[in-house]
């Protein structure tokens, strides 16, 4: 097995720009890393410097929304950082899958990342790339933020090129767009224009080349979010739009305060179990309701097991209603829409209809039926039913080729 430094090389996990991800075992702690590596043909100034900036922006950082750095070195002539190996997908697969998520969840994403870049900003640190690709959800439906490549420590330089852009330009702040000196408020506004198109489905600018989408960052208004998702909390729109504001001055001042409203929001959301979003008064907790609360978490994740979907989401709508921030409910949740949504796209139910058609079409193609009957019976079966396995068997079996019977 291949080897690096005292990393074991366990497969492959991607490629980008900088180098390769590869699943890895640290010997020496006998934990399973992901281990970025500077790609062998990288050989600019520029990415070496890039990439010693994340190790170095990543490595002063220790949040739950931010991806753990554990070991920063070189080895066999290559820079490598070895980080915490996240199960789940980034938010640009996850918008791709077209999987719907419920709005307690969604408001609790955008909460977790909110709170990781506050705590990120009150460390000097701008990320200056934030789109939905450096965003990650786990398995447990925590959000993570990654890739520093970018990251600007304030009052230190910053990695530039004469008529290059960094950054993402979908997501770009009009400041950073024109090449100005971006702060933590230009971070506000990439991070309202994720969460403008994870709660819409589209992206707020959808110029077809990079000059049109720049155009539009520095002119245009974003269509209102209500107009895409008429369920969307007027409140949790509000948060949106004025992340996006062309002035840095009318944004909010700081992520912390975006945390704030967005907790809010997801507070109100889980008490009234989605109805609304304006202030619930909170309940108390008895020691016989958190009693109860415990019995109810079990049978959710019993009826999980069983796949009684519906059955397990009620569990948690309720628990999330008397104590929003129950994390073992919120994770249950994600898992109940996540394993839900899998079984839906995998197990599609059958049309009874379709299924009598089917069998009707098979007893017209059995053996004893004419040429033309069995070719037309033929001819519906692979529209209608072109993985049923019966339909290859039946044309091996009338072209004389069928597979031999076991005795």
């Amino acid at each position: 097995m291949a080897t690096f430094g005292r990393y074991e090389i366990l497969e492959k996990l991607g490629e980008g720009a900088m180098g390769v991800v590869y699943r890895a075992r640290d010997t020496a702690l006998g934990r399973v890393v992901a281990l970025k590596t500077l790609a062998t043909d990288s050989a600019e100034p520029e990415l070496e410097e890039r990439f010693a900036r994340e190790a170095e922006a990543v490595g002063r950082l220790s949040h739950p929304s931010i991806i753990t750095v554990y070991d920063v070195g070189k080895a066999e002539g290559q820079l490598y950082m070895a980080m915490e190996l996240l199960e789940g997908e980034d938010l640009r697969a996850l918008l791709e899958s077209g999987r719907e998520v419920a709005l307690g969840d969604a408001a609790r994403i955008l909460c977790e990342i909110a709170c990781g870049l506050a705590y990120a900003h009150s460390r000097d640190v701008v990320h200056r790339d934030i789109k939905p690709a450096n965003i990650f959800v786990t398995t447990s439906g925590r959000a993570k933020l990654l890739d520093f490549g970018l990251a600007r420590m304030l009052a230190k330089t910053t990695i530039t090129k004469r008529g290059v852009i960094l950054g993402t330009p979908d997501y770009m702040s009009p400041e950073q767009a024109m090449g100005h000196p971006v702060d933590r408020r230009s971070d506000i506004f990439s991070a309202g224009s994720v969460f403008y198109e994870f709660l819409g489905r589209r992206k707020p600018f959808r110029g077809k080349t990079l000059h049109a989408v720049l155009y539009q960052i520095l002119t245009e208004e974003p269509d209102p979010l209500a107009s895409l998702n008429p369920a969307l909390p007027v409140r949790l729109s509000a948060v949106v739009h004025r992340m996006q504001e062309r002035a840095p001055a009318k944004r909010y001042a700081s992520m912390d305060e975006v945390a704030k409203d967005l907790a809010q929001v997801h507070d109100a959301l889980r008490r009234s179990r989605g109805r609304s979003a304006l202030p619930q008064p909170p309940r108390a907790m008895s020691e016989d309701t958190r009693s109860r609360v415990r019995d109810s978490l079990a049978r959710g994740r019993r009826f999980l097991a069983d796949l009684r979907f519906e059955e397990a989401q009620q569990e948690c709508d309720g628990i999330l209603a008397l104590e929003p921030s129950h994390a073992e409910a919120a994770e249950l949740a994600w898992r109940v829409g996540r394993d839900r949504f899998n079984a839906r796209v995998t197990d599609a139910p059958t049309d009874p209809q379709l299924v009598r058609r089917v069998d009707e079409l098979f007893r017209a193609a059995a053996r004893g039926a004419s040429e033309e009957q069995a070719r037309r019976a033929f001819a519906e079966l692979a529209l209608i039913a072109p993985d049923d396995e019966r339909l290859a068997d039946m044309l091996r079996e009338r072209s004389g080729s069928a597979r031999p019977k076991s005795r």
